[in-house]
């Protein structure tokens, strides 16, 4: 029996060798304005986010334009953001500033950032300001990090610096200027840390960013491409993936949801990836990082059941993609005060997990080992099953957006987890509470509830 147990052993691994393994690094959060509103220190909180068991973490996020070692929380200066920034960033930023003024943060919050990288055990990334620092201020913080033992996965050379927000001083040839400038002063001191540069959005139609994109992909003196896809499923006008004027469609909520979920799926199964492929054939296949993504920012979708499938469903399918060059993803957001884009959020001085905080806490087994893909594929139109394998679990997630209850028809043995709701439109709080729900499974079929995500583990048996 020993002998028959190693060669099913050898074989299993032998059998994983060469596929394409889960990338860890997928599951990542940029943390923005969560040390605004979050105190580290607050056990609760730490334990929330510890939960969730991130691989990476991104700083400083929203500001890091304008992000200054030196001062309190994000070192911001207002004159500088006047000055670089078009649109409402200032009355965002002197809120901000009111608001830690009266909390009394006088420390610069990347110590928090370092004690939350080093509490969750993550890998960082670290957004650089390039317009209004210096290359010094740069290594300075790149230093810090390093000195503090964090693992640093790499320097994203500024954030969406091609947006209209900053046009009236930034154009491309601005850009390579200023990104080949700080790129050469990182390599002369750290050669080996990756270096990412801002690609343009390739979905808009406009000569601008196509002309971006096509003289950033000229040079040389970068590691890999940033972008920041945003799912756009309702109609009206947006701006950095926030919608600010909104088109209703459907007689209904119902109506208008079904509309939602068929964009939403053919983003994830179809649009998303024909974004990448144009990426990848205007930069000859470079390595990209997602250091923002989500569902559009929307009070009509923000906490609702279908944010909640649509980020669980995005994340498995990313994982499975295979020979994919995306290296990293940070999902926007971890903590703050936006219904849309943070999974834990505080108003009225109250702390919530919004819809996406247990998509996630379902999701993070799959980042936590080495899986590879076995298969993948939809059982029932708008119903899909994901299958993953390592030398000691075989994992399945199964998404179902439709309102019927499926019935997957196997003996499973081991541990059930599923997460949903009545209604892609309710959104998460006192009134709507989702269920989770967690059992073991002794030799049973599994029952997919309507709007769902189950997940399924079962340890290899390898006596059998």
């Amino acid at each position: 029996m020993k002998k028959f147990i190693f060669l099913l052993l050898f074989f299993v691994s032998i059998s994983l060798i060469g596929q394409n393994k889960v990338n860890p690094n997928l599951f990542g959060f940029r943390t923005s304005l969560a040390f605004v509103f979050f105190d580290i220190q607050d056990s609760i909180f730490m334990n929330e986010v510890k939960s969730i068991s991130p691989n990476v973490l991104s700083f400083p996020g929203g500001f890091g334009n304008f992000y200054h070692l030196e001062g309190a929380g994000y070192g911001i200066k207002l004159d500088e953001i006047k000055k670089y920034h078009k649109q409402s960033k200032i009355k965002t930023a002197s809120n901000l500033n009111k608001i830690m003024s009266n909390k009394n943060h006088q420390e610069n919050y990347i110590y928090d950032f370092i004690e939350m990288v080093k509490e969750t055990g993550s890998s960082a990334i670290y957004d650089a300001n390039i317009i209004s620092s210096d290359p010094n201020e740069v290594l300075n913080i790149i230093k810090l990090l390093l000195d503090s033992n964090i693992n640093l996965l790499g320097v994203e050379l500024g954030g969406e610096l091609s947006n209209r927000s900053y046009s009236h001083f930034m154009n491309i040839e601005k850009y390579l200027s200023l990104a080949e400038l700080y790129a050469n002063s990182i390599r002369e001191v750290y050669k080996d840390i990756p270096i990412a540069v801002v690609a343009a959005p390739n979905n808009r139609g406009s000569s601008r960013l196509e002309n971006w994109n096509n003289k950033l992909a000229k040079e040389e003196f970068y590691d890999a491409i940033i972008i920041h896809p945003y799912a756009k499923i309702v109609k009206g006008k947006d701006v950095a993936g926030r919608m600010l004027v909104e088109i209703p469609e459907g007689i209904n909520e119902y109506e208008a949801y079904q509309i939602y979920k068929e964009r939403s799926i053919k983003y994830i199964i179809s649009d998303f990836k024909l974004e990448i492929e144009k990426y990848n054939k205007t930069y000859n296949n470079k390595r990209i990082w997602l250091t923002e993504w989500n569902l559009q920012m929307s009070p009509t979708t923000g906490n609702t059941l279908l944010q909640a499938l649509f980020v669980a469903h995005q994340l498995i399918e990313l994982a499975s993609l295979k020979n994919s060059n995306i290296d990293i993803a940070t999902f926007h957001n971890l903590a703050g005060r936006t219904l849309s884009g943070s999974m834990i959020m505080i108003k009225n001085q109250k702390k919530k997990k919004n819809a996406t905080y247990n998509s996630m806490k379902i999701i993070q087994e799959l980042f936590d080992e080495e899986f590879v893909l076995e298969h993948k594929n939809e059982i029932k139109k708008d119903c899909f099953e994901y299958c993953f394998i390592s030398k000691e679990k075989t994992i399945y997630y199964w998404i179902n957006w439709t309102n019927e209850l499926i019935k997957i028809d196997m003996n499973f043995t081991g541990d059930k987890f599923e997460y949903f709701g009545d209604n892609l439109y309710d959104k998460d709080s006192g009134n709507t509470q989702f269920t989770y729900n967690t059992n073991s499974c002794v030799k049973c079929d599994i029952s997919l509830s309507p709007y769902s995500i189950t997940f399924f583990e079962e340890r290899n048996n390898l006596e059998k």
